[in-house]
């Protein structure tokens, strides 16, 4: 059998799926491939989808020591791919994991009518999984301070994956590599200083988000961010639809660990109904699937 013309394939996906984007946002001082799986999905039923490398955000694996930029400058970066994908699609829908969640809302913030919907995966805008140590609430010493110029955090296990052959996979890496799947082997100060002012802007601010849709996905045994981080979304989106999803088997890289398959279809299903207009229209019975609910 003769292998199908990329433009057969393209002809057969429906013309509301072409023309919605999706951008991509992983986790600080990381890499995109935190999402490939999400990106093979999305591209393969047809989305444009647009991974985001943001300078003083992302890791950089050229550079011998990582610098990090104004928050402000993340959005901007967001805001400026948003504004050339509103020229070239209807519908343009984020998607982060961990601090990409907050540069989801920052930017939804930011971008207002321009974004449509938002899929926030382990969201984390209070650090009180069962990992966190007591020390945490000592941290503003370290960011706002000279006390923590020279601090830095450095991964441990379990490296946000409860699938133990992932953990090893990415211990190997770690040794080898200053990056892995599942972010950064070290984070400085000044990129934590950054998510921090983030985190409180986005707190201060998440009722200014407009866009009609959002599905958040969070993992009960997260270990960074409790489930207790939906709650905070719930309460402070005025979003016409909000669905929340808790996984039962992850820890907080859920696009890496056991639940991968389910943040994937959940994903890819959100976005059909966002390229369809579905989600958002009052009274609707999509409306009403989005209703806030823990699955």
């Amino acid at each position: 059998m003769s292998a199908r013309d990329p433009s057969d394939l393209l002809s057969v996906v429906h013309p509301a799926v072409r023309r919605t984007a999706v951008v991509l946002l992983h986790g600080l001082c990381s890499t995109p491939d935190e999402m490939l799986t999400v990106q093979s999905a999305l591209r393969g039923n047809g989305y444009s989808v647009h991974p985001l490398q943001i300078d003083g955000y992302s890791f950089d694996a050229a550079a011998p020591m990582q610098h990090a930029l104004p928050y402000e400058r993340w959005l901007d970066a967001i805001k400026a791919q948003v504004q050339v994908l509103r020229m070239q699609h209807e519908r343009v829908m984020l998607v982060g994991i961990s601090a990409g969640s907050s540069l989801a809302l920052g930017a939804a913030i930011r971008c207002g009518s321009d974004v449509d919907a938002l899929v926030l995966m382990s969201t984390t805008l209070r650090f009180d999984g069962w990992a966190i140590p007591r020390t945490q609430v000592l941290l503003p010493l370290a960011f706002y301070t000279p006390l923590g110029r020279l601090w830095q955090y450095r991964e441990r296990p379990p490296y946000g994956v409860k699938n133990e052959r992932v953990r090893a996979w990415i211990e190997r890496e770690l040794r080898h590599r200053k990056v892995s799947r599942a972010g950064s082997s070290v984070i400085g100060v000044a990129h934590l200083r950054e998510h921090d002012r983030l985190i409180r802007h986005v707190r201060r601010n998440l009722h200014r988000v407009q866009c009609a849709s959002v599905l958040a996905l969070h993992a009960r045994d997260d270990e960074v961010a409790s489930v207790a981080n939906l709650d905070i979304l719930a309460r402070g989106l005025r979003c016409k639809a909000f669905r929340s999803v808790v996984l039962t088997d992850s820890y907080h890289m859920i696009t890496i660990d056991n639940d991968r398959h389910q943040v994937v279809r959940e994903t890819v299903a959100f976005a059909d109904a966002v390229a369809h207009g579905m989600p958002g229209i009052p009274g609707a019975s999509s409306a009403r699937l989005l209703r806030p609910l823990h699955a």
